[in-house]
């Protein structure tokens, strides 16, 4: 019975790739819009207050190690009375209010390189987290590997994040008091120069990680690509007939 199951499952996941018509648009547009809507969800509904802190606490650990000029910056506060709704869609998205404007802090206690570090929501690496539980969901799979694929992958993805935040604060710091950069452009080297690519190549490599479980969720995004091309040549077709 088990190895029929799986049979099936198999299955599904090879027909996913074989899909054609508007059997595979369709599914290539409901399982795109469930995935945004889902990740949105998982991002900004859960209370991932939990995660700031731990977050803070774990790299305040890792640089303390390494003997960074560091502190406990306690809570960072943000406060603003304007009631508009540009400024309340802006805190749901940085998560600096999610907390009555409490929001963990990394303090460097160099004087020639001075600032805090607010750990927000978009810190603890739910962005990628929620992207990836999204997509295992949405793609056939069996529940057994979709359960062990979303562990496997959360338990990579806060600890890479723990060491990913802990090289991007020791980089600002060295970068301002060894090199006597400005904090802005200091930041900019250490967290989109550096951060962004690994924090890039990591999602990749937690794809991976899902992907050796048996949820073949890079089949999914596939069948995305091939359908958006298939639209632009749809439409670019239609232009050159309108153009004759």
């Amino acid at each position: 019975m088990a190895d029929l199951k799986e049979q099936e499952k198999s299955l599904k996941m090879k027909t996913l790739t074989e899909l054609t018509g508007k059997a595979k648009y369709s599914y290539a547009m409901l399982s795109f819009v469930f995935v945004v809507t889902l990740t949105l969800i998982l991002y900004l509904v859960p209370d991932y207050y939990f995660l700031e802190k731990m977050t803070k606490e774990t790299v305040y650990q890792i640089l303390e190690i390494y003997q960074f000029p560091i502190e406990d910056g306690g809570y960072y506060l943000e406060f603003d009375t304007d009631k508009t709704f540009f400024v309340i869609f802006t805190r749901v998205f940085s998560s600096l209010d999610g907390h009555g404007g409490e929001t963990p802090v990394i303090r460097s206690t160099d004087l020639a390189a001075y600032r805090q570090f607010a750990v927000v929501r978009a810190c603890t690496g739910m962005q990628a987290g929620a992207l990836l539980l999204a997509l295992i969901i949405v793609t056939p799979a069996d529940s057994k590997k979709k359960i062990k694929a979303t562990i496997y992958s959360l338990i990579a993805l806060i600890i890479g994040n723990f060491l990913r935040i802990a090289l991007v604060i020791g980089m600002t710091i060295t970068i301002q008091a060894s090199y006597g950069a400005d904090s802005a452009a200091a930041w900019f080297w250490a967290h989109d120069v550096l951060g962004k690519p690994i924090g890039f190549f990591g999602t990749i490599f937690f794809a991976i990680i899902i992907e050796r479980q048996g949820v073949p969720i890079l089949n999914t995004v596939s069948l995305w690509i091939d359908s958006f091309i298939d639209l632009l040549k749809m439409i670019t077709d239609k232009i050159k007939k309108l153009a004759r």
